[in-house]
């Protein structure tokens, strides 16, 4: 199920984007272009999944040998798929923050983005698509504080938890040792 999230202003949007690097002027919002539209799905995909194009291109896991007899020819096909899917994966699903072995689960809140909204985007799509996204962003942004406090602890404790394991070893060969 979708999260609520409100349709931010225009000029909020901007002031997120702008926050976070990323170009766009007002013009983009009234008329988004799929060059554009991508360029920020991009960034978005780099801030908050680490994924950058360059990991995409080798990333596919799209045997075009295996689909058809012409795989050159689809080459840009393969890579806007990928594209596309970890867009989409970065929308429709859920976040993820790895913290060792556990995980905070965020939706983005965009439970029917399409290709359209990739390839074809419309104003109104696009204002609640970026709404979505920068209000993930700025909840992410506001949480980050606090999940890198109890990062550094547990980092802490394992540290204190393999030096203990050490003088644990250190006494239990002098106690065999005194034994003996």
């Amino acid at each position: 199920m979708a999260a609520f999230c409100p349709i931010l202003k225009s000029s909020d949007i901007l002031e997120v984007m702008r926050q976070l690097e990323i170009p766009i002027v007002e013009e983009d919002l009234a008329k988004p272009q799929p060059q554009r539209v991508q360029m920020w799905y991009e960034a978005f995909l780099f801030i908050l999944k680490g994924i950058s194009l360059d990991q995409l291109g080798t990333n596919t896991d799209i045997d075009m040998v295996d689909i058809t007899d012409y795989p050159e020819t689809h080459g840009d096909d393969v890579f806007l798929v990928s594209f596309y899917i970890q867009v989409q994966w970065l929308i429709r699903a859920r976040m993820a923050i790895d913290v060792g072995r556990a995980k905070l689960m965020k939706e983005v809140g965009m439970e029917d983005f399409t290709l359209r909204d990739f390839i074809k985007p419309e104003k109104i799509r696009i204002q609640r698509i970026l709404s979505s996204i920068c209000n993930f962003a700025m909840f992410r942004d506001d949480r980050m504080p606090i999940l890198e406090k109890y990062t550094l602890k547990w980092e802490q404790a394992t540290q204190r938890n393999e030096k203990l394991r050490a003088q644990r070893t250190e006494i239990e060969e002098l106690i065999e040792e005194i034994k003996q």
